[in-house]
């Protein structure tokens, strides 16, 4: 290894925004069109332990590796005591992952969260999981030329290179679905929703914008039954739902915000938003206004849509509500001009919602790998 590589802990607020800003500053997406700046802003807001919802169970280290002084990369190490109680106390975690392409400074960093978890007594470091599983995670290695959705998250294409050189092993994949307007003749299949809904014991609501936030308690309780038994799912706390649907309410699209009822209880819904992803990448990481002016601008003309919740209480599965609550996103956003809408993310093992994709012809487009390594 290289002797002009260090890799040093974040000790104050100073190092933890050049930890923030280290993609700028090391310019590893200078010449990237894919890549979608996170906000700053939200960035500081996650890593303070007053606000970011982590804290209340994780515990996690922050390393900066600097390249003859210059900061070349950047990593965390944490441990989730939630993931323990229910899987195993033997897993501890990588994430935030950002590098120049240098196997030398990749091997530093991940030689410094090895340790920590070490120290922590884990056998084993699984990620990137930047914090939880449902934080953006995986290495973006299927299809990596291509700019995600809102939600999702690019990273450059050498990061596989880099796990797999490091000696680390596929731990699982999850893949991102298009279903389109085009290639497909939707007409039969609306025809059919239509008869599944008239036969169906189900009432299916289409929401208004004032009564979203109504519908957030049944939309935690759902989603956590729902992915009960999903590859490393942890039931969503109060704060962490909270910080998710507060940022989703204003961007949810009232007609496409859909639940499945039995006898006045929601047992099902789905919810979507506008791909506002090439808007944001114009914000390149500022909330400064003229920059918001464009970003808006850019949102109100995108004509794709991201389906990023869903979910129908267990007891209730095989009865047509998850296709349903597709048909008629499908068909209402078609009618508002949309022309396509991301699925994300489905784990591989999750064969029935993979089945329900299939069922609309929906592309794998895109997909995130997990990897794992013996510590």
């Amino acid at each position: 290894m290289s002797s002009n590589i260090e890799v040093k802990k974040v000790t104050d607020k100073k190092m933890l925004m050049e930890f923030i800003k280290l993609p700028w500053t090391a310019e590893i997406y200078k010449y990237d069109p894919a890549w979608v700046p996170p906000v700053i802003h939200d960035q500081v807001k996650m890593f303070d332990p007053k606000h970011g919802y982590f804290w209340e169970h994780g515990e996690a280290e922050f390393f900066i590796a600097y390249l003859d002084g210059k900061p070349a990369g950047r990593i965390t190490a944490h441990t989730y005591s939630r993931y323990e109680e229910k899987y195993n106390k033997d897993t501890g975690f990588f994430g935030f992952y950002e590098c120049i392409d240098n196997l030398d400074v990749s091997k530093a960093l991940f030689e410094a969260a090895r340790e920590w978890l070490r120290a922590k007594g884990k056998t084993k470091m699984n990620g990137p999981q930047s914090f939880t599983i449902y934080d953006p995670i995986g290495f973006d290695c299927i299809n990596n030329g291509r700019m995600p959705v809102i939600g999702m998250f690019h990273g450059a294409h050498w990061y596989e290179k880099h796990a797999l050189a490091f000696g680390m092993e596929k731990y699982i994949d999850w893949f991102c679905f298009m279903v389109k307007k085009d290639g497909i003749n939707w007409e039969p299949f609306f025809k059919m929703r239509e008869e599944m809904v008239k036969k169906s014991e189900f009432k299916f609501v289409v929401c208004k914008r004032k009564d979203i936030p109504k519908r957030a308690g049944d939309v935690h309780r759902i989603f956590n039954a729902a992915w009960e038994g999903n590859m490393d799912h942890l039931p969503l706390t109060d704060k962490q739902f909270n910080m998710i649907f507060d940022e989703l309410k204003l961007a949810i699209i009232p007609e496409l915000a859909i639940f499945a009822e039995k006898d006045g209880k929601t047992v099902g819904f789905i919810l979507s938003v506008p791909d506002a992803n090439p808007g944001f990448a114009k914000l390149n990481g500022h909330l400064y206004p003229w920059r918001l002016v464009r970003a808006i601008w850019d949102i109100k003309r995108t004509r794709t849509l991201r389906t990023i919740l869903m979910g129908v209480m267990p007891e209730y599965r095989g009865k047509d509500i998850d296709q349903i609550l597709i048909l008629m996103t499908m068909e209402i956003g078609i009618d508002m001009g949309y022309i396509q809408s991301d699925c994300s993310l489905i784990v591989e093992t999750n064969k029935k919602m993979i089945g329900a994709l299939k069922f609309v012809n929906a592309d794998r487009y895109k997909g995130y790998r997990l990897f794992q390594i013996g510590i």
